[in-house]
């Protein structure tokens, strides 16, 4: 069973961004979720760490941390379950699919372009185009 959530998890794309959560041992055989604070036992780890519950907290511990990807976007004070984009602005659902498919999309790849050029010359100067369109003579 647990081949067939793999399957399912590898045909989403990003679905599995932020790795799996990481777990301590506690008393009698237990397991608790340092994102999440679940606690659980040894046999329930891999379909708790598929579960939606699971992947939310992963996303806001990575929110809380400054943890790329993560690092681009902040919680949307209106919306629980949106993130606003530092970068473009723009609002994305809280699902890493989601999160996947905006830091690969077109508008973010070329802002980021964009603010790395803006980095890399000096003084925040920004280089001119040379090119001059030659003006008509208007007489009055």
């Amino acid at each position: 069973m647990a081949k067939k959530e793999e399957e399912e998890n590898k045909g989403k794309e990003g679905g599995n961004l932020l790795g799996p959560p990481t777990f301590k041992e506690i008393d009698n055989g237990r397991f608790k979720c340092l994102e999440t604070g679940h606690e659980l036992l040894a046999h329930a780890m891999d379909s708790y760490a598929q579960s939606k519950h699971c992947r939310l907290g992963l996303i806001d511990a990575a929110l809380t941390q400054n943890k790329p990807p993560l690092n681009m976007f902040k919680q949307d004070p209106l919306c629980r379950s949106k993130l606003i984009c530092k970068l473009t602005g723009v609002t994305v659902n809280k699902s890493e699919e989601h999160i996947w498919k905006h830091i690969n999309g077109k508008r973010f790849l070329s802002k980021l372009e964009q603010k790395e050029a803006e980095k890399e010359t000096p003084n925040g100067m920004v280089e001119e185009k040379s090119e001059q369109t030659p003006q008509k003579n208007v007489k009055a």
